[in-house]
């Protein structure tokens, strides 16, 4: 049964959840998990580890807390531990996370082995890595289902748990600047991290500490560190911190009062009105705040000159009538971790509801609508898996477009994810755009590529969709580097 439209209010915005999680993995690790079982508990040296607990904090609103606990092993290495837990609410409703994380590290800080841990509702996420001569090899279990997955790598990698090991190796000065290959188990991106002392701050007592800033695939933090490479605060996008404190203090998280909306955080300004969005067909929009390359060029559909970005659904009347599947490119029909379309389960759904499609755009229109018609609309803070959501039926625009990408590449239409933003006036006292994903099916004709949104039951999605990243979560990232900073004009005024 289809939704009225006034009830897409609770659902379609909800869509930056994950991402935000993302961001939050910029300034707390943690959980539970870390802290009973350590990765290797025979190579501990007999020197107590030393514990830290930090309040998380968001636009000065505190939420949750972070401790880490560091400990010496027996050939000179660290094993670090993380967990945290931490409350945000989107449309009001409390969301709890939990995450978890260790890092073990040698005498020349060079990670060995890492675990982490997260937690949302009925989302788990687990994974179990080793660094083995030129490979990373990690177990990533979800949906009651474990892959083993190999990265090739030139050197060891960080992760986020086993940097403040090698900052403690560097001799801190203001000017100083280095760089060291990363990895982040939660997305699997990986590439360089640059590290830059930019400036230094006297505290209280008389001691001196440093600001260090940091930056990954477009994310930018910084942390306040003494010249021992401990950590006094850290700070992240969109008013997102942790703060040294006591157990007691970083633990005395207030349970009554307003809680952080991730949803109202979120928001990207627009000056202008835009009028019947969900009907709209071609918008033209002037792009502030981030540079214009940081929204994607890929004309006819969505073209940028200058500073302005162009967005043009296609006629569907004018598209061929292509076959269902297409082999091809296999790139595009692939399983991942996420979308894992080679699943049984995930096969046996896609041929019941593409059934007996003529061509490729019926076949994805029958997708859209059972997608949008099955899954129930619910925020979540996890990672989106095609496969969980076939059995949970349950989640926001993430979990729609895994399950849709699933689908179809289980029947043979090429499929991808987009992300970006997209308008509503239906959230706050004007409307503004927010974070979202929604899929991408190869369907021939100039476009080639057309944007389609189970979430909303479109095919094909509206003008208001402002792609900003194409890929999985290693690619989505890219969409932190401009939080907090992305704002839009209507070219063509109040309309």
């Amino acid at each position: 049964m289809r939704l009225r439209p006034d009830l897409l209010t609770l659902f379609e915005l909800l869509c930056l959840v994950a991402w935000l999680g993302l961001a939050v993995g910029l300034v707390v690790q943690g959980g539970d998990k870390a802290f009973q079982v350590p990765l290797d508990a025979s190579a501990l040296a007999v020197a107590p580890g030393q514990e830290r607990w930090y309040g998380i904090y968001f636009q000065d609103q505190h939420v949750g807390f972070t401790v880490t606990r560091t400990t010496p092993t027996e050939d000179g290495g660290t094993l670090n531990e993380t967990r945290s837990s931490f409350r945000v609410a989107t449309f009001g409703k409390l969301q709890e996370i939990i995450t978890a994380g260790a890092a073990l590290s040698d005498a020349q800080a060079r990670l060995q082995r890492f675990d982490f841990f997260m937690a949302s509702g009925d989302v788990r996420l687990s994974a179990v890595g080793a660094v083995v001569g030129d490979e990373i090899v990690m177990d990533v279990t979800q949906a009651g289902e474990t892959s083993t997955l190999r990265f090739p790598i030139a050197r060891p990698p960080q992760v986020s748990q086993s940097l403040d090991a090698l900052i403690r190796t560097q001799e801190l000065a203001v000017g100083k600047r280095f760089s060291v290959p990363y990895f982040d188990p939660l997305t699997m991106a990986e590439g360089e991290m640059e590290l830059v002392v930019d400036s230094v701050e006297v505290l209280d007592g008389g001691e001196e500490a440093y600001w260090m800033s940091t930056r990954f695939a477009g994310m930018e933090a910084r942390a306040l560190v003494t010249p021992a490479g401990d950590t006094l605060r850290q700070e992240s996008a969109m008013g997102m911190s942790s703060v040294l404190m006591t157990r007691e203090a970083a633990q005395d998280v207030p349970t009554t009062g307003e809680p952080v909306d991730l949803i109202s955080l979120s928001a990207v300004q627009l000056q202008g009105r835009i009028r019947d969005a969900r009907s709209l067909r071609q918008l033209s929009l002037v792009i502030k705040g981030v540079e214009p390359e940081r929204v994607r060029n890929e004309p006819p559909m969505q073209a940028v000159q200058g500073d302005v970005v162009t967005v043009t659904t296609p006629d569907l009347a004018s598209l061929p009538a292509l076959p269902v599947r297409d082999d091809s490119e296999p790139e595009w029909l692939q399983a991942t971790l996420t979308l894992q379309a080679a699943h049984p389960d995930l096969r046996a759904k896609a041929a019941e509801v593409v059934g007996d499609a003529s061509t490729r755009l019926d076949a994805t229109r029958r997708l859209v609508d059972f997608v949008f018609d099955y899954v129930e609309k619910v925020p979540s803070m996890g990672v989106p898996n095609g496969l969980e959501v076939l059995r949970t039926a349950r989640g926001d625009c993430n979990e729609h477009t895994a399950l849709f990408v699933s689908l179809a590449r289980a029947a043979g239409i090429p499929a991808r994810i987009a992300a970006g933003v997209v308008y509503s006036d239906r959230i706050g006292p004007v409307g503004a755009f927010y974070y979202h994903a929604w899929p991408e099916v190869r369907l021939g004709g100039d476009s080639d590529w057309v944007p389609v949104d189970p979430t909303f039951g479109q095919t094909p999605a509206d003008a208001t969709h402002i792609k900003l990243a194409e890929g999985d979560l290693d690619r989505q990232v890219e969409i932190m580097a401009v939080m907090g900073r992305l704002g839009f004009q209507r070219l063509d005024g109040d309309q």
